[in-house]
């Protein structure tokens, strides 16, 4: 906005039921609305924003929602954080932090608007089967 002199359209897309892991998430899964505010169609570049990318599967199923939506030129992506491990392709435009981590840790990414704190926590997984 501050570059351009516009605010640009902001819009949030639901990827529920694009996800590939959809059958073993939940038997009745929490579809929310997606909200777009303009058509996506022809648009210059759509810049895709996510906290954390982990193994790109988040990122396909979006890529997924999007196409279905419309044909932008181009799509780039924009994340908080990189933490490696990658199974699909995929790979960021912009990147606020790379961080190494093993595939046995979760990254959770706090924002003041929902968390009452910006910060980036790093935790051991523990499995509770």
């Amino acid at each position: 906005e501050h570059i351009e002199g516009k605010k640009p359209p902001v819009g949030v897309l639901d990827i529920t039921l694009y996800r590939d892991d959809l059958s073993s998430l939940s038997y009745q899964p929490i579809v929310h609305q997606t909200e777009l505010p303009v058509n996506i169609t022809g648009k210059t570049t759509i810049v895709l924003v996510d906290d954390v990318l982990y193994t790109g599967r988040t990122i396909r199923a979006a890529l997924d929602a999007i196409i279905d939506m419309g044909r932008p030129k181009a799509i780039q992506l924009a994340v908080l954080v990189d933490r490696g491990h990658r199974e699909l392709p995929i790979r960021a435009d912009f990147v606020g932090k790379n961080v190494p981590t093993s595939s046995h840790e979760v990254v959770s990414v706090q924002l003041s608007t929902i968390d009452q704190a910006e910060k980036v926590v790093i935790r051991e997984f523990r499995d509770e089967k």
